[in-house]
């Protein structure tokens, strides 16, 4: 992948190793379409999967014009360092261990016929090296069917904004010599690459109320388009590499968990999340479905 970089590259080793004089610094651009399952497409699809705009729980009833609050933390897989290998096509180590959580805060209100309109943000905090940029999601939700005790939601979701971070070059990396074992792809400082998380989609919840209504169990299916685009800076021996990469697919997202109404006031929510993702790896390497899998859990507050 990203041939004209991988030749200024191996290039600059040749040079590094012959101990030639810095050159005057280049600048090295290239735009790749990724397909959704290589594994650059993969290691898009599987970050932006942290982010996924989805419920926690059943679709929210609020009278027009009411309102509560709520905050969201969902986990994050660690991923090994073979599973990490997904630059130039599978080969190359990217730092993709960021946070071990991702978060949002939302803001629900009741409008006419019976609808919920939310409005989430995850605050730039900065986690090892990784930080939301302007990340604002926005949402309807409605009961479509209810019964005596179960019920169908329904969810229209979408997100926009990015998370920058140092993946291409990390800083443990860019501090040991460029062209040495620990750096071969001679990185001279941490990058600073951007990942657009842009998605929306769809999800059905079917809930059921056990006992007194305090418990509601449920399960949700949602489908969900993304088209990630990462833009790279990275000082990678005596070149600048500003280069581009995007993919585009669907993925689907089955959840399973429950919502507990604490008091009149205060609810929680406790979920687990699969979503199927499938990566073409190298022949020496493992080519399977490496899946997302995440715990989310909620709090809420009304009024």
């Amino acid at each position: 992948m990203r041939h004209a970089i991988a030749t200024s590259v191996l290039l600059g080793m040749s040079l590094a190793t012959a101990q030639q004089p810095a050159l005057a610094q280049d600048v090295l651009f290239d735009y790749e379409r990724e397909s959704f399952d290589s594994p650059e497409g993969w290691a898009m699809a599987h970050t932006v999967s942290a982010s996924l705009n989805l419920g926690a729980g059943p679709a929210a009833t609020l009278e027009r014009g009411d309102w509560r609050v709520s905050a969201e933390l969902g986990s994050i897989p660690h991923l090994s360092r073979e599973e990490q290998r997904v630059g130039f096509g599978g080969y190359k180590l990217e730092d993709m261990n960021k946070s071990p959580v991702f978060g949002r805060g939302r803001l629900h209100v009741g409008l006419p016929a019976a609808i919920t309109a939310e409005l989430s943000w995850t605050p730039p905090l900065e986690i090892n090296g990784g930080k939301p940029q302007h990340l604002f999601g926005v949402a309807l939700e409605r009961n479509l069917w209810r019964g005596e005790d179960w019920s169908l939601g329904g969810r229209l979701f979408a997100l926009r904004g990015a998370a920058r971070g140092d993946t291409t070059c990390s800083r443990s990396v860019a501090r040991q010599a460029p062209g040495s074992a620990g750096n071969l792809y001679g990185c001279r400082a941490p990058s600073d690459d951007t990942l657009r998380m842009d998605h929306e989609g769809i999800e059905l919840m079917l809930s059921r109320r056990v006992g007194d209504g305090r418990w509601q169990p449920f399960v949700a299916l949602a489908s969900t388009h993304m088209n990630p685009y990462v833009e790279i800076e990275a000082l990678v021996f005596d070149s600048l590499d500003l280069s581009e990469l995007e993919s585009s697919g669907t993925v689907q997202t089955l959840s399973a968990g429950t919502q507990w109404r604490v008091s009149p006031q205060w609810q929680a929510s406790l979920a687990l999340s699969w979503t199927p993702l499938d990566v073409r790896r190298p022949p020496q390497f493992n080519s399977a479905s490496q899946d997302y899998w995440s715990v989310r859990v909620g709090l809420g507050w009304q009024p």
